[in-house]
């Protein structure tokens, strides 16, 4: 296993992790504890184990989630995200609302790179890289203003640096 540093430890025992060495290093991960044998945690993971890959993409994305974002989710499909630079809305695919702390709203088109994933996987792998690397997310993000149809490619001006 490579060194790493945690970035925060959830209230269910799991921690956000960023990798410091090897071929992963700087990748932002969730890390889980080993299940004891015969413990309720041990139970938990074979009801996972059976469950449709959406499903369990699906309950990892809520686990994630506070209340309220858990609810947004459950009731459209979409939550609000308060991130570095704003507040960002996720739920519609290559179209996020982003609400910047010092301009306008715009939309932004950010996908993780890899095969085909449910969902939730998407918006799970999103929350992850915003809160590992607000500027990376910013980056490599498309935009536009929500008047425009045409999509410019990023960084995101003013806040892929940090501006």
């Amino acid at each position: 296993m490579s060194d790493y540093v945690v970035l925060e430890r959830l209230a269910d025992g799991r921690l956000w992790i960023r990798l410091t060495e090897g071929v992963l290093a700087g990748r932002a991960v969730l890390a889980f504890p080993e299940p004891e044998p015969g413990s309720p945690l041990s139970s938990q993971w074979q009801v996972h184990s059976s469950l449709s890959p959406y499903r369990r993409s699906d309950r990892l994305l809520r686990s994630l989630l506070n209340e309220e974002q858990e609810k947004d989710w459950r009731d459209t499909r979409q939550f609000l995200v308060s991130g570095a630079y704003g507040m960002l809305q996720f739920g519609r695919i290559s179209d996020i609302r982003f609400w910047p702390t010092t301009s306008s709203e715009l939309r932004i088109c950010v996908l993780p790179v890899g095969p085909h994933l449910p969902e939730p996987d998407v918006w799970t792998n999103l929350l992850f890289a915003l809160k590992a690397d607000p500027r990376r997310f910013f980056a490599v993000a498309n935009w536009r203003r929500p008047t425009e149809r045409q999509w410019h490619l990023g960084p995101v001006p003013g806040f892929a640096t940090g501006d």
